[in-house]
């Protein structure tokens, strides 16, 4: 049954690492692009959802990880943060706070210089809400506050008389930054001059007002028109009386406010009076002076001038000439029209109207029907009827001469009604002119009327606020009340220790976890495997524990415990090794970054592990430079790989058989000058002879950001194992060693953390199979 470490190891990275030839390590592929990503089956079950989920519970897994890692030092954030706290409020004296409420109403909007039909509530809005609470909070307000009461001898409010607090003072100076600055740095360039008696005192009492404004809290509650005023004090008896103090002062000032601006608005309509009573007399003498010197006179309130007077009377004459005249000429067109026509003029208007026409109509109607009965009696040539036809031609003939009479009395009145509608019009013409003249001094009357008009308007107006304002200065009130007076408060309300505490534990907590993840975040070390993953791209093979037996050699810690984590751990390298290569690789390097990094050790403990599988393993140490392996060991290792390189022994000479049961050991020798001394075609030819001696060769090498000759020894393994210290080794080292690897046409087979703290690593719960070597101590027997 195979080991608990062989089977992670098989489980987690399988055949991932197997090299295509079985030789060289340079025909390698990176693992990364052929490892399963963890939590697969979830991903294509879920299609999205189910992969949100583990990305989420990785994340809250990482957060927990570097939280947990950091909490010593969270704790310490807190402690530190609560100690002074807890000490600061313990010095803190005790505070009350009393409160009282005011309603404001809407007052009356009085305008001096408004009808009193036009007077209205005043709408209160949030700005006036929002004044109110600023008068309530003013200076002004508070220094009258301080004078009822004598608050300027109370100590605290006059820092002059309050005894010191050594404690309370080192600390606020300590707390201060300006205290931490020398006070030259702080003061001018020049000393000013001393204050007199009289501004030291005026700036006492500001201060004083400072301080009792300090504890005020003014505030106007939402969608109503009451503000609560608070006080806090050291005394509960003081808190309620300011704060009762200040409602009434509030009170009183708006009150004195009403009276006073009254009083303004008087005095100001008595002068402005005076000064309109002037202007209205001096209006109206200019009126009546000026009507004098222009002739103006009054008419049915209607002011008038002689030559508008002549203008109306003459325009109204000739409107009735200009008609009589048409009427006339009318008559007398009429008349021609029948004379020339040759008609009978007899049938005209005129004629048919007159009496004496109508008289004669009458007498020849008369003496036609006699001659008409005559004619029936006598003949024609009787002397009745001879003298009947002459008066009957008489009667016509005077009928004529009277027919011609009006026709030229129709002419003549024509010619007369003309003569005077002409003469009208000239009579008109000329008081028109005269009336051009004169207009300018009745638009000028017009204006200095319509100014005395406007000033009496305005002297009457200004008369009845005068009146009205006279009588308002008796009647006046706050427009304000107090709904709720400020009661002795039960607790006190500063310091709130619990929940100033609660805050300051917080906010500790926050930055402690904050410094954590920053500090997290600044750490460039690799500290599980699934970060060595992320970071190469290479799978991890294995994780060495640290070896605590500063005295003990590993080979004696691997032979005395078998069952120990450290051979557990070497032991599922070894197998991880053994299943990548599927038969093929024989000579295995390891490697790393810097120095310190356990390469040696874990050499030493692969190849032991190796000897106790396979027939004959050899351990060689290739680092020329600072060779370690011989002292591990405890064997000479003055001669070794660099007098086989000289060619100044053989390999019989050099190879130490034997050291650790099956265990072979080639020492890296000791040379003054070993510059250029491994090179590529002298390593091959060394290797392909001990390849027909050995089944499994483990070279130790130095780093690789070192020296080179990593580099020239890893093109000529099978497999190239590139070791990590555990939360030592930085990322960047991490990852320009393998770029210098991958530059050299070698791909490591994986990724080794070496020096593994067991206890943190587990306590730190990174989630990788590592922390199970600390957790599962019972596996394995010490």
């Amino acid at each position: 049954m195979p080991d608990s470490g062989e089977g992670m190891i098989v489980e987690r990275h399988g055949q991932a690492t197997a090299s295509s030839d079985g030789r060289s390590a340079r025909g390698l592929t990176p693992v990364a692009s052929a490892r399963v990503p963890r939590h697969a089956g979830h991903q294509d079950a879920g299609a999205g959802g189910g992969g949100f989920q583990d990305d989420l519970r990785q994340h809250l897994r990482w957060a927990w990880r570097v939280a947990w890692r950091g909490k010593h030092l969270v704790l310490a954030c807190l402690v530190l943060a609560l100690a002074p706290t807890i000490l600061l409020l313990k010095q803190v004296p005790p505070r009350f706070t009393a409160t009282t409420s005011l309603v404001v109403e809407a007052p009356e909007a009085r305008d001096a210089l408004a009808d009193r039909n036009a007077f209205r509530g005043f709408m209160l809005t949030d700005s006036v809400m929002q004044t109110e609470a600023a008068l309530l909070s003013s200076p002004m307000l508070a220094h009258r506050v301080v004078e009822k009461l004598h608050l300027d001898t109370d100590p605290e409010f006059n820092g002059s008389l309050r005894p010191p607090r050594p404690f309370a003072n080192a600390l606020s100076t300590l707390l201060s930054p300006t205290s931490w600055i020398p006070r030259e740095w702080l003061s001018g360039p020049q000393e000013e001059a001393k204050p007199s008696a009289s501004m030291e005192k005026d700036m006492g009492r500001a201060q004083i007002v400072r301080a009792f404004l300090g504890g005020l809290n003014v505030q106007v509650q939402r969608r109503s028109y009451i503000i609560t005023v608070s006080y806090t004090s050291e005394s509960r008896e003081k808190a309620a009386l300011i704060a009762n103090t200040l409602a009434e002062m509030y009170l009183l000032d708006r009150l004195e406010a009403g009276f006073e601006d009254a009083r303004r608005v008087s005095g100001w309509l008595g002068e402005r009076l005076e000064s309109l009573r002037q202007d209205v007399a001096a209006a109206e003498n200019a009126v009546e002076d000026y009507r004098a010197a222009n002739g103006l006179r009054r008419k049915d309130d209607r002011q008038v001038t002689l030559t508008d007077q002549q203008l109306s009377e003459l325009n109204s004459r000739l409107v009735l000439a200009r008609a009589d005249l048409a009427q006339k000429q009318a008559r007398l067109d009429q008349a021609r029209s029948v004379l020339r026509s040759r008609g009978n003029a007899e049938a005209t208007s005129d004629v048919l109207q007159s009496p004496l026409i109508q008289r004669l109509r009458e007498q020849e109607a008369s003496l036609t029907r006699e001659m008409s009965d005559a004619l029936k009696i006598y003949g024609d040539r009787h002397p009745r009827l001879v003298g009947l036809r002459a008066e009957v031609n008489e009667i016509r003939g005077r009928i004529g001469a009277e027919v011609d009479k009006i026709s030229a009395s129709l002419s003549n009145d024509v010619e007369v009604a003309a003569a005077g509608m002409r003469s009208l019009e000239r009579q008109l013409e000329s008081v028109r002119q005269q009336a051009n003249v004169a207009g300018g001094a009745e638009v000028r009357m017009r204006e200095l009327e319509r100014q005395a008009e406007a000033n009496r308007t305005l002297y009457e107006s200004f008369l009845a606020r005068f009146k009205r304002e006279a009588e308002q200065e008796k009647m006046q009130r706050a427009n304000a009340r107090i709904v709720a007076v400020a009661d002795l408060p039960v607790g006190k309300s500063y310091p709130r220790e619990m929940q100033t505490i609660q805050i300051v534990a917080v906010l500790a907590l926050m930055f402690g976890l904050g410094l954590v993840f920053l500090l997290d975040r600044l750490d460039s070390t690799v500290r599980s495997s699934d970060e060595a993953e992320e970071l190469s791209g290479l799978p991890v093979l294995g994780m060495i524990p640290l070896h605590r037996g500063a005295q003990r050699k590993p080979i004696d810690e691997l032979l005395r415990k078998p069952r120990s984590a450290l051979a557990d751990a070497v032991r599922s390298l070894r197998t991880a090794i053994t299943l990548a290569d599927a038969g093929t690789t024989r000579i295995v390097m390891v490697t790393s970054s810097v120095p310190k990094e356990g390469k040696s050790f874990a050499s030493l403990c692969l190849a032991h592990m190796f000897s106790k599988m396979e027939g004959r393993v050899l351990l060689i140490d290739a680092d020329i430079h600072r060779p370690r392996l011989h002292s591990a060991i405890g064997v000479d290792g003055n001669r070794g790989l660099v007098q086989l390189l000289r060619k100044e022994a053989a390999l019989d000479e050099l190879i130490l058989p034997g050291v650790a049961g099956n265990l072979d050991f080639l020492p890296a020798g000791r040379e003054g000058n070993i510059a250029e001394l491994i090179t590529g075609p002298a390593m091959e030819a060394i290797l392909h002879e001990l390849l027909t001696r050995y089944d499994r060769i483990i070279i130790d090498t130095p780093p690789v950001l070192a020296v080179s000759d990593t580099r020239i020894i890893a093109s000529l393994v099978d497999q190239v194992i590139y070791l990590v210290r555990w939360n030592s080794t930085s990322r960047d080292a991490v990852r320009n060693g393998l770029k210098l690897l991958q530059g050299s046409g070698v791909t490591p087979s994986g990724i080794v953390l070496s020096q593994l703290n067991q206890r943190k690593h587990s306590r730190y719960g990174y989630n990788d199979y590592g922390q199970y070597y600390g957790r599962y101590n019972e596996y394995y027997s010490e």
